[in-house]
């Protein structure tokens, strides 16, 4: 017996679907490793004035998009970073 999924259980589940399907091209994962190097999710944000809550802010939307991707599948992340490293050779 399946129960009945939620409004908010049935978008997540499109969303997630979306996710793994951009990542599979080229394109997609060019775009997702943009927005991610703009959060700068990887640098220090304290600078000891006001940017810093400007700067953790950029890190914060980084990191939930991080969740997503990891919601979506565990290895996307992942195979976003050897990707781009692949990339940059």
């Amino acid at each position: 017996m399946s129960r009945k999924l939620s409004n908010e259980e049935r978008e997540d589940h499109a969303l997630f679907e979306s996710i793994r399907e951009l990542m599979k091209t080229r394109v997609g994962k060019d775009l997702m490793w943009r927005i991610l190097s703009m959060c700068e999710i990887y640098s220090d944000t304290f600078t000891g004035n006001s940017s810093t809550f400007y700067r953790e802010g950029k890190r914060s939307v980084g990191l939930e998009i991080l969740q997503l991707l990891e919601d979506a599948d565990p290895t996307i992340y992942p195979n976003l970073l050897l990707y781009a490293q692949k990339k940059e050779r």
